[in-house]
């Protein structure tokens, strides 16, 4: 079979399926927001709907997002692998879509004309913007929402993906082989427990990873 997005969308939903373990603890990224610097080294942190003190050596700011790996200890939390929350997911958790597929421009301008907040339009005007530059964008909103960049080059997609449960992916898919990185092993153990639900040759690669195409926060950043 020829690549096409089909191919994107079964990769996304099916790695947007893998099911993260039942148990506060471990090494899977998760999403904390630093609500107090306490002193130098201790801060209150939220982590789903608690906060909790934590150490960290390196300096936390106020008010930001990050992706974190956490560990319970006998009386406190360790947080380390300290990554920042993805310009991108954050405005995806903000946004109403229940999914997108930005090679139909017109359902991009769509979205746009009827965007009811500044979060909508700031989100889909960089959507907008990345597709001049042939960068698409793919979003399913189904249980969890997940979002994919993705660019054709010559006999392969490369692309990059969010998770709020998995942290950022990059990866390469060829006509029966497909790619993936991640800078977390626990994240490459997961979907590799997953792998054999995609019919591809799956190899999965710890990485640093960063978007194809970065999103910016805020309209006077555009480049239009």
């Amino acid at each position: 079979m020829p690549l096409n997005v089909s191919k994107l969308a079964k990769v996304l939903k099916t790695i947007n399926r893998v099911q993260t373990p039942n148990v506060f603890n471990a090494s899977l990224p998760i999403k904390i927001e630093v609500k107090k610097e306490i002193n130098p080294i201790t801060f209150l942190i939220k982590l789903g709907n608690k906060e909790v003190e934590t150490k960290s050596k390196i300096p936390l700011i106020v008010g930001k997002k990050y992706f974190a790996q956490i560990k319970e200890l006998d009386s406190s939390i360790q947080i380390s692998n300290l990554k920042e929350y993805p310009k991108i997911l954050e405005q995806l958790d903000k946004i109403k879509t229940k999914g997108l597929d930005s090679q139909n421009k017109e359902e991009v301008l769509k979205h746009l004309a009827n965007a009811k907040t500044k979060e909508e339009f700031l989100f889909f005007t960089n959507i907008l913007l990345a597709l001049e530059k042939k960068i698409h964008h793919l979003v399913i909103a189904e249980k969890r929402k997940a979002l994919m960049q993705y660019k054709y080059s010559k006999n392969k997609i490369k692309f990059y993906a969010v998770f709020s449960h998995l942290g950022e992916l990059e990866g390469e898919l060829s006509l029966n082989d497909l790619i993936i990185y991640s800078p977390y092993l626990s994240t490459i153990a997961l979907i590799n427990r997953y792998k054999d639900e995609l019919p591809f040759n799956v190899t999965t690669i710890k990485k640093e990873v960063k978007p194809i195409y970065q999103f910016s926060n805020s309209l006077l950043d555009l480049k239009v």
